[in-house]
């Protein structure tokens, strides 16, 4: 019997980058914010289509902050989420005070059902976080219609879907805020 071996994943780097990276290494003091860093972050949002982009160490880390941002704008309230998502989004919803709201998924997208999000809008709505799942978009244009007009901010978690589009837009350009992870 024949066996096939396809890798998990493969690693990438090669010797000039392993090289270039030590070279980094040695010859700085600063790993984190430098100029690297903010040139990376201006790239970054050129090819997004956005004004700024923030860099911090972890996709969880910018959930939290992205709802800090949020209960600080907003005040406190529901969020509503989907039950198909990275856990971290879930946490930085209640370790910031919010009362998570769970809608099912539309099963064509992976994302949240805008039947379900209309039914479960309330007055103590503050925001939508919408999850693109795996290289998908999420967005419906009615979501953003109904967004718009109860005035509740679009929140994306990107994480999984680097360069999808909705329309001519990539997600992560669209609400409010979002998050990516590298």
């Amino acid at each position: 019997m024949q066996q096939f071996k396809w890798p998990l994943i493969q690693n990438n780097l090669t010797d000039q980058d392993k090289k270039a990276l030590i070279k980094h290494i040695q010859k700085s003091d600063r790993f984190t914010q430098g100029d690297q860093v903010r040139k990376f972050e201006q790239d970054w949002s050129a090819w997004l289509g956005v004004k700024h982009s923030i860099f911090v160490s972890s996709g969880s880390a910018a959930n939290f902050l992205t709802l800090s941002a949020l209960r600080d704008l907003r005040g406190l309230g529901e969020v509503i989420v989907p039950p198909l998502t990275w856990v971290s989004d879930i946490v930085s919803v209640i370790e910031n005070g919010f009362m998570p709201v769970f809608v099912d998924i539309n099963p064509q997208t992976l994302a949240l059902d805008f039947e379900g999000i209309k039914k479960n809008i309330t007055s103590k709505t503050k925001a939508v976080f919408l999850t693109h799942i795996l290289g998908l978009n999420g967005i419906d244009r009615r979501i953003l219609d109904l967004l718009k007009e109860k005035n509740i901010l679009l929140l994306e978690d990107a994480c999984e879907s680097h360069g999808a589009t909705f329309g001519k837009k990539k997600v992560g350009s669209i609400g409010f805020a979002s998050n990516f992870s590298f």
